[in-house]
């Protein structure tokens, strides 16, 4: 192979982990790595979608814009997952914009073409695409079960262990560290919440001990109280 790097970073991810050593040398060919910083669009909506791609390094959202103008967070995506694979299968245009949320990222865009082609022939590379399509029902119905649990602290706190589970480690110390420098619009913007009442549902749990938020991300302090915050019946306007 003529990128050891490029291998790695695609062997190591999820759509690509389990393929043969031959399907993974001939997706390395078709690959080349994009650096990219906060606000850059990887596309728009509308566009069409001709390469899979894989984050290596950063945070992508996916923006959609709705009727009254505004626009709704729709999806978060991170190293080692691939995006837009739904509307790449399709051969298909992007439904939603997908921007980079991080200060820096780093993606991998492969040239659907040649992959595609040999899902026909090659059973490795068709279970590898559609393990990525369940990825992105289940990612869905996690966006799901966030906006369907109830009042905003309610929302929050399974966003915070939703994210946590995909992208959180837990330091010997205890708790959760979730390394995703998100903004308090974002947030909101993912539950579905005004900006303000998110703010004063993070700034109570802040006071409590419960969350610390840091430039480059969150810490839960106490994962007892955030999952208690997921059952919790009081109402927070």
């Amino acid at each position: 192979m003529q990128n050891p790097r490029l291998e790695r970073v695609l062997a190591g991810s999820r759509l690509f982990s389990r393929v043969d050593p031959a399907s993974l040398a001939e997706i390395v060919a078709a690959g080349a790595f994009r650096p990219m910083v906060r606000g850059d669009h990887l596309w728009a909506a509308g566009e069409t979608a001709t390469h899979f791609t894989i984050v290596h390094s950063g945070l992508l959202k996916v923006v959609q814009t709705l009727p009254d103008g505004s626009d709704a967070i729709v999806g978060l995506f991170g190293p080692r997952e691939s995006v837009g694979d739904t509307a790449v299968v399709e051969r298909a245009t992007y439904p939603a914009a997908a921007i980079v949320a991080s200060d820096h990222a780093e993606v991998v865009r492969v040239e659907a073409a040649p992959i595609l082609a040999r899902m026909e022939t090659r059973t490795d590379v068709a279970r590898a695409i559609h393990r990525a399509l369940l990825d992105h029902t289940h990612a869905l119905q996690e966006k799901i079960r966030v906006m369907s649990a109830g009042a905003v602290p309610k929302r929050l706190a399974t966003l915070l262990l939703t994210l946590a589970e995909r992208f959180g480690d837990e330091p010997d110390g205890g708790g959760l560290v979730i390394p995703l420098a998100i903004s308090r619009g974002e947030l909101a913007s993912l539950i579905g919440a005004r900006v303000e009442t998110t703010i004063r549902c993070i700034r109570q749990w802040e006071k409590a001990g419960v969350v610390e938020t840091h430039a480059d991300g969150f810490v839960v302090r106490d994962v007892e109280a955030i999952r208690a915050a997921t059952k919790a019946t009081e109402d927070v306007a």
